[in-house]
């Protein structure tokens, strides 16, 4: 394997793994994940992801580093779950952060009424482009497929096709792979999860969560010069905390 194509291959990896990162710190939290921030697995992850996706770790990376670490250092499990109920899952039309990408973009272009979570365009959108990659959707009556955390678990799985590609030297395949990549990125999760990342850094009481968003903006930042996407979208998510 070239060293041209084994660093493609670590950074394949690396964002793969930055974005399950951030999947899972998006989720409805648990003990594992509160466990994970608290003795520094989940942020020696990271960092060792960062040192696959760039070939090496910033002076910004271990500020960010630094700054998280301080944040996590004595997570509560209650009080993750009692803060993401606050900023996601709060009744009615009234939630501060809506973590599906279609109700999101309804309040943020400031459309009339209230915003449909299922079988919306968008939503659709979404599902045809993970079937198409073979990923079999969530039960679509329980849970929106736009989520945040399903978008970026799919932007993962997408990355680590991509490695794959690279892995067993398959050049249309990791073409093909790509091309899935950047219409994702492009078409659904650069146009909204810089500003989500921006809400929750300005609505959370939480640190974690401002951690989580501060992380988040990391990553997009590399999404859109992997994809080719204007970084003037993600620079703008300025995160606060």
């Amino acid at each position: 394997m070239g060293e041209g194509i084994e660093w493609k291959l670590h950074r394949a990896v690396g964002l793969s793994d930055l974005a399950s990162l951030l999947a899972t710190g998006f989720s409805f939290p648990d003990g594992k994940l509160a466990q994970a921030l608290s003795d520094g697995t989940f942020l020696d992850d990271w960092r060792a992801s960062i040192v696959d996706a760039c070939g090496g770790e910033s002076a910004g990376d271990a500020r960010l580093s630094s700054r998280c670490a301080a944040a996590f250092a004595e997570t509560d499990e209650g009080l993750l779950r009692r803060e993401y109920s606050r900023l996601f899952l709060a009744p009615g039309v009234d939630v501060p952060i809506w973590p599906y990408e279609s109700p999101f973009l309804h309040r943020m272009v400031g459309a009339e009424g209230a915003p449909s979570l299922f079988r919306t365009r968008i939503s659709m959108d979404v599902e045809r482009c993970m079937a198409a990659a073979g990923v079999a959707t969530v039960d679509l009556r329980r849970e929106p497929v736009d989520s945040v955390f399903h978008e970026l678990e799919f932007l993962a799985y997408l990355h680590a096709c991509i490695g794959e590609a690279l892995r067993v030297g398959n050049g249309d395949a990791e073409r093909e792979w790509r091309d899935r990549l950047c219409l994702f990125a492009n078409n659904h999760a650069l146009k909204w999860l810089p500003a989500f990342m921006q809400k929750v850094a300005d609505f959370s009481r939480l640190g974690e969560y401002r951690a989580f968003a501060r992380l988040g903006v990391r990553y997009l930042g590399e999404l859109a010069t992997e994809t080719g996407a204007d970084i003037g979208i993600v620079s703008s998510a300025l995160c606060k905390g």
